[in-house]
């Protein structure tokens, strides 16, 4: 997931407004940032690595 920027205190306060609270937030900010992997992945017109 290196390369990704995610603004951690937007994507917090966003999470506790949806009423994420303790591990929940810390599940739906992990998720949100393997989503940006999975998009960041889907978009890459790289050939993969060795």
């Amino acid at each position: 997931m290196a390369g990704l920027d995610l603004d951690m205190p937007a994507a917090l306060g966003t999470a506790r407004e949806m009423g994420a609270t303790g591990w929940a937030t810390a599940e739906l900010l992990l998720a949100m940032r393997v989503g940006l992997a999975a998009g960041s992945a889907a978009r890459r017109t790289d050939p993969p690595g060795p």
